[in-house]
Formats: structure tokens, C-alpha cells, sequence
């Protein structure tokens, strides 16, 4: 049996064809952008505390209510952000962030991320 120089088995040949089709297909998936999305939230401040790390952890009451932090890159309307309990808030929620309350010993409030907050 004769071989030619150029031969390629065509096990080698599908072989190839599947592994460029799959890295195509992989590369569509990660480069299609990912949508972000911010929710809302509203309510009355029960708990405003000042943090090490230049941020202000809020804990707020319903309709919308939970822990959230406002931090310098906020974008904040008239009032001003949140700085005392009773007041009330009304924004848009992003994604998860941290409040440093006291950095020896180590105390830290988890919440969530003020992107857009007006204050009462």
C-alpha cells in the first residue's frame, strides 16, 4: 500500500473541525455583553452609621427595605445622602459591597450597593 505525502486520516481531519467549531462557539458565549441590572428600594432609615472605608451603611425599613450602603460614587440628589435615622430614601440597588466599621479588630457590615439614592 502506497501512501502519498499530503495524507491526512479523516478521524485527524473531524477531529480538528470540532475542536475549531467548539472554540468558536465559546468565544460567541464570552463576548456577548451581559445586561446589568439595579432594583429598587424605599423606606425609612432605622440605622445610618458613618464607616472607615468613606461609605454609610443604612439599615431601612419596608415597603423596601434592607442593608444598604451609600458610597462617593452614589449618584445622589438634592438632599444629600443618608445621614440620620427617621429620615427617608428612595433609589436604585446594585450589586453587593461592604461597609468597615471598625478596622482593629476587624468589623464588617455586608449590603448592597446604593447606584441611585434621594433622601427626605
Amino acid at each position: 500500500m502506497r501512501r502519498t505525502r499530503n495524507y491526512v486520516p479523516k478521524k485527524s481531519v473531524v477531529f480538528m473541525v470540532g475542536i475549531i467549531l467548539l472554540t468558536a462557539t465559546s468565544l460567541s458565549f464570552l463576548a456577548t455583553p451581559q445586561k446589568a441590572q439595579a432594583f429598587e428600594w424605599g423606606g425609612q432609615f432605622q440605622t445610618v452609621i458613618p464607616c472607615f472605608n468613606a461609605v454609610i451603611w443604612t439599615l431601612t425599613s419596608g415597603p423596601r427595605g434592607g442593608n444598604f450602603i451609600w458610597t462617593p460614587s452614589t449618584r445622589t440628589y438634592e438632599n444629600g445622602p443618608p445621614s440620620s435615622v427617621g429620615q427617608y430614601g428612595l433609589g436604585l440597588a446594585g450589586p453587593p459591597y461592604f461597609c468597615i466599621v471598625f478596622p482593629f479588630p476587624l468589623v464588617v457590615f455586608p449590603g448592597i450597593i446604593m447606584t441611585m439614592v434621594g433622601t427626605s
